[in-house]
């Protein structure tokens, strides 16, 4: 395979007026920096995750032993919840009457 030079002497001296321009005077002075910005639902979701992050650390020891409960109920398969019970749910939560 043959690889042909460049012809033009106009990119050349393009890249390198480029080069030393950028190398003597800074464009702005965060030049050389990496800015990170975040979108407002990544800030909202942030702050979701750190009131989750605070409620489990103010619960209560019943609190804990009653979770600790069902999740052995979960994991052993003798968790039931009746279907009366998440109909309710579901209607009070369409109904707004939580």
């Amino acid at each position: 395979m043959k690889i042909n030079p460049i012809m033009n002497p106009n990119i050349t001296r393009s890249y390198q007026a480029n080069s030393t321009r950028s190398l003597t005077s800074p464009q702005s002075p965060k030049a050389g920096r990496d800015e990170v910005t975040f979108s407002a639902e990544a800030l909202s979701f942030q702050k979701s995750l750190q009131e989750a992050r605070e409620s489990v650390e103010a619960r209560t020891p019943e609190d804990m032993n009653r979770i600790d409960a069902i999740r052995t109920a979960v994991q052993n398969g003798t968790y039931s919840v009746s279907s009366e019970d998440i109909a309710d749910r579901i209607l009070s939560s369409v109904l707004g009457a939580r």
